[in-house]
């Protein structure tokens, strides 16, 4: 009787993944080189400084991400037309489930527990007042560039198995989005509506094994939450 192999990823991978990991887990260093060079009082940062040194630091890491898989971007972009209709189809079905969860979950928690706050989301909303138009490009389009090859391909590389890729990359990325902020335990109860998305997002690489749709959702979904808040009506995305 034949067991069936385990697939084990290369050492390579493992150390290139691990790298861009610990770069966007660390990418607040960019922000501080961002400040020094800017003469920023790091103690006295108004929102719209804090915007430009999230734009610093968000494009820094987009073009370092860029040059580590260029070659993989490359290869991906040339067989996105393969199948183009049924993986659209499959990254739009599962995008519209994880909306449905996140809508829902967040109507519930907002309605029923008053005492949780979705501070990430609050945080997005202060640094788009202070300059719309640039909020929409770092949040809507490089955010979830730098997003993706985080935590899809980076995750991917290393994860073979479907299932544990599409738990442990939607669950680590939804719950950075709150755990980094949270300040009420019962603020963990978004871990619901943005795991949801992260699932989502991880399900669409699983089935299409094409960065660019899970990437295209994602600019969509972002860039629509963006404007959005822009005119004021993104409180439940």
């Amino acid at each position: 009787m034949e067991t069936e192999k385990i697939a084990v990823p290369k050492t390579h991978f493992i150390i290139k993944s691990s790298i861009v990991f610990l770069l966007f887990i660390f990418s607040g260093i960019f922000q501080v080189i961002g400040c020094r060079i800017l003469g920023y009082d790091v103690n006295n940062l108004s929102n719209y400084q804090e915007l430009i040194l999230t734009t610093i630091s968000e494009i820094t890491l987009f073009l370092i991400l860029i040059g580590i898989y260029f070659k993989d971007l490359k290869r991906d972009i040339k067989k996105i037309k393969k199948d183009f209709n049924k993986n659209m189809d499959i990254a739009v079905k599962w995008w519209l489930l994880g909306i449905l969860v996140m809508v829902v979950s967040n109507l519930i928690i907002g309605l029923f527990v008053k005492e949780a706050t979705a501070n990430n989301e609050e945080s997005i909303r202060t640094l788009i007042d202070s300059s719309k138009y640039l909020s929409i490009f770092v949040f809507g389009i490089i955010g979830p560039i730098v997003e993706e090859l985080v935590f899809r391909k980076a995750f991917r590389d290393i994860i073979k198995n479907d299932v544990l890729f599409v738990l442990i990359s939607g669950l680590v990325f939804g719950s950075l989005h709150v755990v980094l902020s949270v300040s009420n335990p019962l603020d963990l109860l978004y871990l619901i509506p943005y795991c949801s998305l992260g699932l989502a997002f991880s399900i669409i690489y699983q089935k299409t094994k094409n960065i660019y749709f899970s990437m295209f959702i994602h600019i969509f979904h972002n860039t629509l939450f963006s404007s959005l808040l822009v005119f004021g009506i993104g409180a439940l995305l």
